[in-house]
């Protein structure tokens, strides 16, 4: 896989809209947090490394968005910059716990954060 900014954006969108096509067709929210996680790491990708700066695992993309893009960079505001690691944790859960209870409305007010966070991403790229 290429390196560049924009194909990660790629990426992202289609995870987003694999997000939108499976609402549609009534899926668990379960699934719809593993695509929505991905929307969100992709966009984050690329706003690293539109920024010059690479991580090699998902925890170290976490912490690279809030160190780099945050902290020293003021790209992103806290809340954003935190979304990572948040979504993980429930990407995680949905992922390998048995016993999970998620709420669609919970899963909406997520999947709106995910997308202003791309629209920066985007525009960070950009």
């Amino acid at each position: 896989m290429s390196d560049q900014p924009e194909d990660f954006m790629d990426l992202s969108d289609q995870a987003l809209n694999d997000v939108e096509v499976m609402m549609e067709s009534d899926v668990s929210v379960r699934a719809l947090y593993n695509r929505l996680y991905y929307g969100l790491f992709y966009a984050a990708k690329a706003a690293l490394l539109s920024e010059g700066v690479g991580a090699k695992t998902h925890r170290g993309t976490a912490d690279r968005v809030f160190q780099v893009l945050y902290d020293e960079k003021e790209l992103f505001e806290r809340e954003e910059a935190i979304l990572l690691q948040r979504l993980q944790q429930k990407r995680d859960q949905a992922d390998y716990e048995l016993e999970v209870n998620f709420e669609l409305e919970e899963f909406r007010s997520d999947l709106e954060d995910v997308k202003s966070f791309a629209d920066s991403a985007r525009s960070i790229i950009s």
